[in-house]
């Protein structure tokens, strides 16, 4: 998925009208699989300046970045914190851990031959999913239609629980951002 999407859907899903303070952790505990991600690009392109076709071809599936990648995808890990955040009473860490695992969950599911080691560093599996987030080959195009509406969806359910016009405006810019990037997928390929 998309991080954006995972971050609203998260936000939508562990939300609660009476604690709106916690969805900073939410956001974290969505986007904190994908910053290596982030990085790995930003490394990569702007400061080795390898073409598209190397980093994404070849780069990616280095052991060295696949075991970060990973890393930060670890469901055993998430656990364990999701443990610690119950037995130190604290709903900041649960909530973040949560929203660590539904990230985990929605990949899972939806990486075909770019998918996570999800139960690093205790198995090597890697869930080579029948379906892709991205991928033409693997219904790429149906799937992120539907993860498009699926984060719509989400977003109306979470616009009349944000507090501040500022969030509900970025709410609306990142939703209309990823149906412009869709659109031009799905257009320009």
């Amino acid at each position: 998925m998309n991080t954006q999407s995972h971050a609203i859907i998260n936000i939508a899903l562990l939300s609660r009208k009476a604690t709106p303070h916690l969805h900073r952790y939410t956001l974290i505990g969505a986007v904190l699989p994908d910053v290596p991600m982030f990085l790995f690009f930003g490394v990569e392109a702007f400061i080795l300046r390898h073409p598209q076709s190397l980093i994404w071809g070849e780069r990616y599936f280095l052991p060295e970045w696949q075991n970060l990648f990973d890393l930060f995808n670890s469901i055993p890990l998430f656990l364990i914190l999701l443990g610690i955040g119950y037995w130190r009473k604290s709903n900041a860490i649960i909530i973040c851990s949560l929203s660590l695992l539904l990230h985990a969950a929605g990949d899972f599911f939806l990486h075909h031959d770019d998918g996570h080691r999800h139960f690093f560093p205790l198995l090597q599996f890697r869930f080579h999913s029948p379906i892709s987030y991205w991928d033409p080959k693997h219904h790429g195009g149906i799937v992120s239609a539907i993860e498009i509406l699926v984060t719509i969806g989400a977003s109306v359910y979470l616009f009349p629980r944000l507090q501040s016009r500022f969030m509900k405006g970025a709410l609306v810019f990142i939703n209309l951002i990823s149906v412009l990037m869709y659109v031009g997928f799905a257009v320009f390929g």
